[in-house]
């Protein structure tokens, strides 16, 4: 999604992008089925699909008194095995209405990318989106609804804000908090405020006499993990104080151990990574991202890959 917004922007002065939310919390178990029905699956594991989703019910005992019971025939069961494929299979047959826009759906979290010269197109694809979650038996929910504006140059004012859609300088996408200036700023920030209350806690655990070995065992599970979640998707838009002070303060006061690599040398880790597990499979969802090999006549020392990596510089 951030490749595609920043590619964009090398064309027009802002992007629009709009968050949907919780879009699929009542989708009809007969509309799913027969969605599973146009996929080429075994008969056996349609009918198991489908008896899956049938006879569903749900009371509610308190006090020793018990509820009449409700037969469920709508929503995708949480945490369940067909849970995430049923978000999937759901939303297969949503597109944008014009090819300029492209629609990101991440399970039941839908986000929808505007270029600045489309910005006509707009209210069509809402109401496109309103029509197709009506005849899914669902409801765009407005409140829940956002629009934010990344833009590259700041040339004149910005449209204005679409009724009854708020407008925000940043959305949290997945976890990771992007803002309109495409920094990862309020980001680092949230990790800083989560940070605190995790030391808060470690320091009542060493008070409590809880080892050092320990304490560093905790602090890798905390805090270094929630570092890392999703760092190639964020490290890059850092700057060096950001780095620097996800990690500054831990260290000083012992929560960190010296073993634990700085933020730099963690993110490259996390980049190497990921690049790898993109590279060597063919069937990762970003393998159509990666540009293409480069044919080098001449004899150089052994890289890790021959792709041709591209500008990571794309505004200015």
């Amino acid at each position: 999604m951030l490749f595609t917004v920043r590619s964009l922007l090398a064309d027009n002065d802002f992007v629009f992008a709009f968050d949907f939310s919780k879009a699929f919390d009542t989708v009809r178990h007969v509309t799913l089925a027969g969605k599973l029905a146009h996929l080429e699956l075994p008969d056996s594991i349609y009918n198991w699909a489908v008896d899956f989703l049938d006879n569903h019910a749900h009371c509610t005992k308190h006090a020793g008194l018990v509820s009449a019971v409700a037969v469920i025939q709508a929503s995708v069961i949480q945490g369940s095995a067909l849970g995430p494929a049923s978000y999937i299979v759901t939303a297969a047959d949503l597109h944008s209405v014009y090819g300029s826009n492209i629609i990101f759906k991440f399970a039941d979290d839908t986000y929808l990318a505007v270029p600045g010269d489309a910005t006509y197109t707009c209210k069509n694809e809402i109401a496109h989106l309103q029509t197709w979650a009506a005849d899914n038996n669902l409801r765009l929910n407005r409140e829940k609804t956002k629009e934010i504006i990344f833009s590259a140059r700041r040339k004149g004012a910005l449209p204005p804000p679409l009724s009854g859609i708020e407008r925000v300088p940043s959305l949290r996408v997945l976890g990771v908090t992007v803002n309109d200036k495409l920094t990862a700023d309020d980001h680092v920030a949230r990790l800083l405020s989560s940070g605190t209350s995790l030391l808060y806690a470690m320091r009542v655990l060493r008070s409590h006499g809880t080892l050092p070995s320990s304490l560093h065992d905790i602090f890798r599970a905390t805090v270094v993990s929630r570092i890392q979640y999703a760092a190639p998707a964020w490290s890059g838009m850092c700057s060096t104080a950001d780095r620097t002070s996800l990690l500054r303060r831990s260290k000083r006061l012992g929560y960190c151990s010296d073993d634990v690599p700085v933020v730099a040398d963690l993110f490259n880790t996390a980049d190497d990574d990921f690049f790898h597990r993109v590279n060597t499979n063919s069937d990762h969802v970003l393998q159509p991202y990666l540009p293409d090999q480069s044919n080098i006549s001449y004899q150089l020392r052994n890289r890790s890959h021959d792709i041709t990596l591209i500008n990571k510089t794309i505004l200015k």
